[in-house]
């Protein structure tokens, strides 16, 4: 057999590694730093890009991009000054150029309430293969990023194969060759592994140690058939000049970093309890999920344009003001807020869907309850712009009712939706205007009944003042006539107060005057009556009689 020498045959080895390994995804942007900007260059067909910048200093730009073959961003803040030396982290998200039957699929689907994975999105055409999404980092000094260098990759291996010929090694017992050991190996203490190991190694309480300028722990499953067989990498830093300093999970077939935690995270980032529970910020998580920060802490949801629906940001957060839901996307309004001293049931919605308003009971579509003794305790609607404030009231048969305020007159209306007629209008100025108006009177619903002098209401009316007049807020040309509350308060003692007369009392008071009255006129008749007799007794007597 012929012997290849070592360095070849580690040549040769790692190309036909390359060429068996799977074709890697198309990256969805090329990204580049020169100097002080970023450089992004999108390699699938697009509409435009969202990057998110993160400077060492925690800050934050969220910036959009149209369609453009190359797209150059400055690695300053929002004043133009330049971010501040350190780590600064990239993430870009392509928004896909779909077609129009691609977008009315999908609305179709989102207002149909339809579940669609990438994937499938993918198989119906209806989104590009490949990833979308693309991110990176670099170190910056005196706000630039470090001139290209020889990647770390590159010079370790040259190093290790300078070594691997070096049989100067060979008399130090070092062994320059690969072992192969049939069977099991059990290493008794500690073991290091790599090119800047050390002889004698202090381990401290390490038990395998990895050490030298990369560190990749790779995982290659040689099953075939229908066994699964996805390759996996535990990764240990960017290996390029300037480079992240990270830990991460690498899915090795797509080179995708599925895991990824970033030097100087704080303590407990994440935690999993021993029951399951998982906290952020926090050893000991109290619930399934328990978030804890020094400021606001926030859970962000964010729908990015990756699978052709709009961009969409949402951040549920609590603080020790409120607890609220932020529409990051439309001027960052707080759409929903919950202030701490909310008292129980503040807004309950039953199993049947009826929603109660500090009720755990709700009896209707809609139930206000309140124990509020001297505030305001109930329903009020409030518009604030220009326009008219309306609720309507329908069924399935189309027939409805509807209350309206208008904008300009201020006039509240009660209208049905048949007629296009107003059935009730009441103006600013308190005038009411109906078709009809029905008062109850049902003598089930009445009590301590008490006869009337018809005569006394009757002089009471012949000596109650009537006026013409007009109300302040009308204005002299509409003019009115009757008595005043007052003066009808102190004659008959009807009514709520001496400030108001109620219909029905006025109505009444006019009807009792009727009978008083037709009593006189009764009266009148038979005096008449009387007076025609005896005139004709005394007409017949005297031979005048007609």
């Amino acid at each position: 057999m012929v012997q290849l020498p070592r360095t070849l045959g580690i040549a040769l080895a790692l190309l036909l590694a390359l060429s068996l390994a799977p074709a890697q995804a198309q990256p969805a942007v090329e990204a580049t730093v020169d100097g002080d900007v970023l450089v992004l260059r999108p390699q699938v067909e697009h509409q435009g890009l969202s990057v998110s910048l993160h400077a060492s200093d925690g800050s934050i730009q969220q910036l959009s991009f149209e369609a453009a073959a190359e797209v150059v961003i400055p690695l300053r803040d929002e004043s133009g000054a330049p971010l501040p030396d350190g780590l600064v982290s990239w993430e870009v998200v392509v928004e896909p150029k779909l077609s129009a039957d691609a977008k009315g699929l999908l609305a179709q689907a989102r207002a149909e309430g339809e579940a669609l994975n990438r994937e499938q999105l993918v198989k119906q055409g209806l989104l590009p293969a490949g990833e979308l999404r693309a991110s990176g980092a670099v170190r910056l000094f005196d706000g630039r990023a470090p001139a290209p260098q020889v990647e770390e990759a590159e010079a370790a291996s040259a190093a290790a194969a300078a070594f691997l010929v070096d049989t100067s090694h060979q008399e130090e017992g070092f062994l320059a060759e690969e072992q192969i050991i049939i069977g099991d190996l059990i290493v008794y203490n500690s073991m290091c592994v790599g090119s800047d190991c050390e002889d004698p190694e202090s381990y401290g309480f390490d038990t395998i140690r990895l050490k030298e300028n990369n560190l990749r722990i790779h995982f290659e499953d040689t099953s075939q058939n229908a066994f699964p067989s996805n390759d996996w990498r535990l990764e240990a830093n960017s290996s390029a000049n300037g480079g992240a300093n990270y830990f991460g999970i690498v899915d090795a077939n797509t080179s995708r970093t599925v895991v990824r935690v970033n030097a100087a995270a704080p303590s407990s980032s994440m935690v999993v309890d021993f029951d399951g529970d998982v906290g952020f910020g926090t050893l000991n998580a109290a619930v399934d999920l328990h978030v804890v920060d020094g400021d606001s802490p926030t859970l962000r949801l964010e729908q990015d344009g990756s699978s052709g629906f709009g961009a969409q940001t949402w951040d549920v957060a609590g603080n020790e003001t409120n607890f609220f839901v932020r529409n990051v996307t439309n001027g960052s309004n707080l759409v929903l807020r919950i202030r701490p001293q909310a008292p129980d049931d503040a807004l309950y919605i039953e199993n049947d869907g009826f929603i109660g308003f500090g009720t755990a009971s709700p009896d209707a579509s809609l139930h206000v309850e309140t124990t509020q003794a001297n505030n305001f305790g109930g329903l009020r609607v409030e518009n604030k712009g220009a326009g008219n404030i309306q609720t309507q009231f329908a069924n399935t048969s189309g027939n409805g009712w509807e209350w309206r305020q208008t904008f300009r007159s201020g006039d509240l209306i009660f209208d049905s939706q048949e007629d296009g007629a107003n059935e009730l209008e009441l103006d600013i100025n308190g005038e009411l205007t109906v078709v009809s108006l029905v008062e109850t009177s049902d003598r089930a619903m009445k009590e301590n009944f008490q006869p009337v002098d018809r005569g006394d209401v009757l002089s009471k009316i012949v000596e109650l003042p009537i006026t013409r007049w007009n109300y302040i807020d009308q204005g002299a040309e509409i003019e009115h006539l009757g008595p005043m509350a007052q003066d009808f308060y102190g004659a008959f003692g009807v009514g709520p107060d001496e400030k108001h007369i109620a219909t029905r009392d006025a109505a009444s008071v006019a009807l009792v005057g009727v009978q008083a009255l037709y009593e006189l006129l009764e009266q009148k008749q038979s005096e008449i009556e009387l007076l025609r007799e005896r005139l004709e007794r005394l007409e017949a007597a005297q031979g005048t009689a007609p």
